[in-house]
């Protein structure tokens, strides 16, 4: 069975489901036949595939009241799911033109008139509904501020979204501490709060506004003290600002508290150290670190700087001795590299091309995986979900 069909079938169970509630009812003598001829007209144009028709009919014929408002919806839903946006939202608003419905079935309705218009598009539409719904209903208010959310936040609209994630997050005090430690939903804004001003952070750094861009970054680290994101930028600041040795100790803390993340602090870990001490003293505190991270990256860049300082077979015995206790592919194309004997380019190269096509980074969430690190997935646009692979294969 086609897209198509099975999409006309699961339709017309849905009016013919109706139709036998509402016969039901009623006597066979007394069952009104013009009634029951509209509504298998519009069965005859969904089994027809012309669902646009048989929104007409349900449009034109199927009454508006508590009764039929679910199957109403449910029409709704089918046609936004198969991309019938514009069927979808001449149905919802229809709904909304009748005034016998409840006020609350009334917000219902806007609610999914709004996703109608962010299924197509129209995000616009759908902020004007959804701040209309935030403030006249209780009971979808929390559901309309997350789709603003959403709605900023694929707009990189970062002062909005910060806003109305504040707005999700209960009230300060001592209920919210007991609470947010068991609630994933809290966790999730405060997440995405910190990512938020992580963005603006890194906006103020990108114009030199170094100050707006420290105190932006407080408020990263309030809302996600663990963020490795907003640590790695605060590394950074401090850097910028002539500060290597606190740039250095959150690089430090960061590695050994967040060993996935481990070799994003390299870039930042080389510059700051080149401001404070010589190579042998990069050597002395960069290896404890790799060691204890089991980071390939860190192990690989201290066999580099013991390469430079004692030569060759001293950054193959330090490699040697790490793959004993924690073989990995990138270690392994590393020391072919340093053995002295034999000629291990051809090896090595091989090693290197399997790599080179292996993912990086993989998504906790969903599973995505690929070779950058974003810090929003890509396909569940979760935040901070995305770190280093670590194992044989990884890092």
């Amino acid at each position: 069975m086609d897209t198509a069909l099975h999409f006309s079938v699961l339709l017309a169970a849905v009016v013919c489901g109706w139709l036998l509630g509402r016969l039901s009812k009623k006597t066979v003598k007394a069952a009104p036949r013009r009634e029951s001829a509209h509504y298998y007209r519009g069965l005859a144009f969904l089994l027809s595939e012309q669902p646009s028709a048989a929104v007409n009919t349900v449009i034109e014929e199927l009454p508006v009241d508590e009764e039929t408002l679910p199957t109403h919806l449910a029409l709704a839903n089918l046609m936004r799911s198969k991309g019938e946006l514009e069927s979808a939202t001449r149905i919802h608003q229809n709904l909304l033109s009748r005034p016998t419905l409840a006020r609350e079935k009334l917000h219902q309705v806007h609610l999914e008139l709004a996703k109608d218009y962010i299924s197509a598009g129209l995000l616009d539409r759908a902020e004007r509904l959804l701040r209309d719904l935030a403030d006249e209903s209780a009971s979808y208010r929390l559901e309309a501020l997350e789709r603003l959310q959403h709605i900023y936040q694929s707009e990189r609209e970062w002062d909005r979204a910060v806003a109305v994630a504040l707005q999700r997050l209960p009230r300060r005090g001592w209920l919210r501490k007991a609470r947010s430690s068991n609630n994933n939903g809290e966790e999730n804004i405060e997440r995405s709060l910190s990512h938020y001003y992580c963005e603006q952070a890194e906006a103020a750094i990108a114009q030199a506004e170094f100050r707006e861009a420290r105190r932006i970054l407080h408020k990263a680290r309030r809302h996600s003290s663990d963020n490795p994101r907003a640590i790695l930028l605060t590394a950074q600041l401090a850097l910028t600002q002539g500060d290597p040795n606190y740039a250095l100790r959150l690089l430090h803390e960061l590695a050994l508290e967040q060993g996935p993340y481990a070799a994003e602090i390299l870039p930042l870990y080389r510059e700051a150290f080149a401001k404070v001490a010589d190579r042998r003293a990069y050597i002395n505190a960069l290896q404890p670190i790799a060691e204890q991270s089991t980071s390939t990256a860190l192990i690989l860049e201290v066999a580099r700087a013991l390469e430079e300082e004692k030569g060759r077979q001293a950054a193959a015995d330090f490699l040697a001795r790490q793959c004993e206790s924690r073989p990995t592919l990138g270690l392994l194309v590393g020391l072919t590299r340093y053995q002295p004997q034999g000629n291990p380019s051809v090896l090595a190269n091989t090693i290197e091309n399997i790599q080179r096509e292996r993912p990086v980074y993989r998504c906790r969430h969903c599973g995505f995986s690929g070779r950058k690190l974003h810090w929003l997935c890509p396909s569940c646009e979760q935040w901070g979900t995305i770190a280093p692979i670590r194992g044989t294969l990884g890092d």
